[in-house]
């Protein structure tokens, strides 16, 4: 009996540890909340946008990333073609990841200045970061990157594209799809 009480006790603690972190009565969200905007363009029509952008392989070294390679676009997901290379040396996986699992985490100049809410309307070249998983907070914890761009595509019309595939976009950038 008293094992059951305890059992049920910790289950009752994590429900509510669960809860604490989105509560809408009191307007607070979770820390790590992605924006999940609404499909304003059919999928297919997405897909074959993003895949006229011509990317061209980047870099971040200020985050020890030393080849981020272009986006290759599918039907059933993205993925860096195996090129991602990490910190440790591993390569990225193989397989392409479906898009729901992916993340827009960064908008920058190719010269590395981030995207201001100032920027959107003008016909700067920008470069958009992508990483799965969606909770890697790190390059040590970062599966497969890539990025598309350079491109002076309008920033609202790659965002639109982004998430009618289901790509999440992080909330730096909710602003662009409202």
């Amino acid at each position: 009996m008293r094992a059951l009480f305890i059992v049920g006790l910790a289950l009752l603690v994590a429900a509510c540890a669960r809860q604490r972190g989105s509560d809408p009565a009191r307007g607070t969200k979770p820390a790590a909340a992605t924006a999940a905007p609404a499909a304003l363009v059919p999928a297919d029509l997405a897909i074959a946008f993003l895949q006229e952008i011509k990317s061209a392989p980047s870099s971040s070294l200020l985050a020890g990333e030393t080849t981020i390679p272009p986006c290759r676009f599918t039907d059933r997901g993205t993925w860096s073609a195996g090129e991602y290379r990490k910190v440790t040396g591993q390569r990225a996986p193989t397989q392409v990841t479906g898009y729901e699992q992916w993340i827009l985490f960064r908008i920058e100049e190719p010269g590395g200045r981030d995207l201001l809410p100032a920027d959107m309307d003008k016909g700067i070249a920008w470069n958009y970061s992508l990483r799965t998983p969606r909770g890697a907070r790190t390059v040590f914890g970062t599966t497969d990157h890539c990025v598309i761009g350079p491109t002076t595509e309008p920033v609202k019309k790659v965002v639109q594209a982004l998430g009618a595939l289901g790509v999440a976009i992080a909330p730096d950038y909710t602003y662009i799809v409202r």
